[in-house]
């Protein structure tokens, strides 16, 4: 009876005991600061991918196979690597439109990957954007984006514990 009651009194094993409960809850923070950090800067690194070939392509001069050797040559995974080196280049998905303006629907005279189509979103961009026969670029850079600490709880909330940031830019041909 005499040690039950010391034992309750004892505060020998405070710090023990505070320092268990709290420890996981600073970790799950820290990681959740860490793992939003990386994400914010995935994001940024595809809107810059993005901007910087529309900027860079909007220049290109259409007279023979200009814009098309040089849309192919930004395909390449230097060209992504030199552009924002934090990527993946595999990771990467571009997808690249010139397209020319009749009426509200843009018509494409060049796309990446070949044969592709621009999207709902892509046109919706495109129309509020370009006027009527005028030419411009469409780029969309997509990046799967793999989590680092919380890949099993966020699995059901994404496409397969991936984040996929999607930045599309429509600029007008100079």
């Amino acid at each position: 009876m005499r040690w039950s009651a010391s034992f309750i009194r004892s505060t020998r094993g405070n710090a023990a005991v505070e320092f268990a409960l709290i420890v996981p809850v600073v970790l799950l923070i820290g990681a959740g600061i860490v793992e939003f950090g990386l994400a914010f800067h995935v994001h940024n690194q595809t809107n810059r991918l993005a901007t910087q070939y529309a900027l860079v392509w909007s220049d290109c001069q259409d007279s023979g196979p200009n814009c098309q050797t040089e849309m192919n040559t930004y395909a390449t995974n230097a060209a992504k690597t030199n552009i924002a080196p934090q990527l993946n280049p595999s990771g990467i998905t571009l997808r690249m439109y010139q397209v020319r303006m009749v009426g509200v629907l843009p018509t494409p005279v060049y796309a990446s990957p070949g044969g592709s189509v621009p999207s709902v979103d892509e046109i919706a961009a495109a129309v509020k954007t370009i006027p009527n026969g005028q030419t411009g670029v469409i780029v969309t850079a997509t990046y799967e984006h793999a989590l680092i600490f919380f890949p099993a709880i966020m699995g059901t909330y994404l496409a397969g514990s991936k984040l996929t940031p999607s930045y599309t830019v429509v600029q007008l041909k100079t």
